[in-house]
């Protein structure tokens, strides 16, 4: 489904020429994990775990009862700077809630810039729906196969489509593609004043293991390398990625 908003594209930049603003970064709704199981018609969920503890939990119950599934929410992220943005909204159902948190802060959705996904798989994509505001996303991702799941979510609404390897989003935030979880994956730097954040979604995990040895694993292997490369070029003293709590690298 193509998305029938306004587009924007915007090519890549050395983020160098602009001067750097600083911002506020804060986490709306944390990531959290609720794994659940069917068995002898009763249906248990169990307690919110965190990646990659809820990864165990999930697999050790695929092992012993017929149907097991599991719900995740992202880290979605605000960004109070020159520009107010929220990366990552996440599932449809966290689309009230993302407004709560917006309100708990003072803030209401008109007083939002943009929304930035860091990809467009529909767990980061569908709280799009009750904000109403333009988005930003590669373009890369409007080719892929599940572009439909997130236009559904966010058509009408003008886009931005990001082009190239790397660019600027807005004074302080730059931006670069970090392939490995889907070809279109962008990651963020934000100038903070305690240094750099690095907002990289779904480019690291369910774990974090294999990114402090430098050593993923799977067909998209060499992909992932070279985009934690990127990330641990930037310097960041925090990356916040999609499904782990923030961490200092």
């Amino acid at each position: 489904m193509a998305c029938r908003g306004r587009a924007e594209a915007v090519g890549s930049q050395r983020a160098g020429r602009v001067t750097r603003r600083m911002y506020e970064v804060d986490i709306l709704i944390p990531t959290a994990r609720f794994v659940f199981s069917v068995e002898d018609g009763e249906v248990e969920v169990l307690g919110e775990h965190r990646s990659p503890e809820a990864f165990a939990v999930y697999r050790e119950l695929v092992e012993r009862r017929p149907v097991v599934g599991m719900t995740t929410f992202p880290n979605t992220v605000l960004l109070r700077g020159p520009q107010t943005i929220v990366v990552d909204p996440g599932l449809q159902l966290q689309n009230a809630p993302v407004v709560r948190a917006l309100e708990h802060r003072g803030l209401r959705a008109t007083d939002v810039d943009r929304v930035v996904l860091t990809h467009a798989h529909s767990d980061h994509a569908g709280g799009c729906a009750d904000l109403m505001l333009p988005v930003t996303v590669h373009e890369v991702e409007t080719a892929a196969p599940y572009w439909g799941q997130a236009a559904a979510f966010i058509d009408d609404l003008p886009l931005t489509l990001l082009i190239g390897d790397e660019g600027e989003i807005a004074p302080g935030v730059r931006w670069a593609r970090t392939p490995g979880h889907c070809a279109g994956h962008v990651s963020l730097a934000v100038d903070t004043p305690a240094g750099t954040v690095v907002v990289c979604g779904d480019t690291i995990g369910p774990g974090r293991s294999a990114f402090d040895v430098m050593e993923p694993t799977g067909p998209a292997a060499a992909d992932l390398v070279a985009s934690w490369r990127r990330i641990r070029a930037w310097d960041p003293v925090t990356i916040i990625a999609g499904h782990l709590p923030p961490f200092a690298p």
